[in-house]
């Protein structure tokens, strides 16, 4: 039988998509089911999805409803359909800066492709930067 993994980092990675990066207060999540056939991966955006209780991947004509949060008792690096999602709509959770971002700076996803900027043309505003990335990377965003 061969392994499944042969190599191995130093040290863990300091963050990971969808990581509530501290336990600070108030953090509000809500629970949804996952609506999309391919699921949706953690730390991305959700939105509102047919039903109520739904969520799937972003879409230009949705409302904004959060961002998946991690879950490590999932078996792939995403919720699948059906599943039920942890989403944050408040508080602290690390995602993908598409560009350079600046701490303090204001927040925004991009609703036909889902990504996270600090550009304000056209987007949605979510939440202000907690940290500061150099180009596209992970960043702390805390959802207002």
């Amino acid at each position: 039988m061969d392994p499944l993994q042969t190599s191995y980092p130093d040290r863990q990675a300091r963050w990971v998509e969808g990581m509530i990066p501290d336990m600070r207060t108030p953090g509000q999540d809500i629970s949804m089911n996952v609506e999309t056939a391919a699921g949706i991966g953690f730390g991305k955006v959700a939105v509102q999805g047919t039903a109520d209780n739904q969520i799937r991947v972003s879409a230009a004509s949705r409302a904004f409803r959060g961002v998946t949060v991690l879950d490590t008792t999932q078996l792939q690096d995403s919720y699948p359909q059906y599943a039920t999602a942890r989403v944050r709509t408040k508080g602290p959770i690390v995602v993908t800066a598409a560009v350079a971002v600046a701490a303090g700076a204001p927040a925004y996803y991009v609703p036909a492709s889902g990504a996270f900027t600090n550009v304000e043309t056209d987007n949605t505003l979510v939440g202000t930067w907690e940290t500061t990335t150099s180009g596209a990377g992970l960043a702390v965003l805390n959802l207002s």
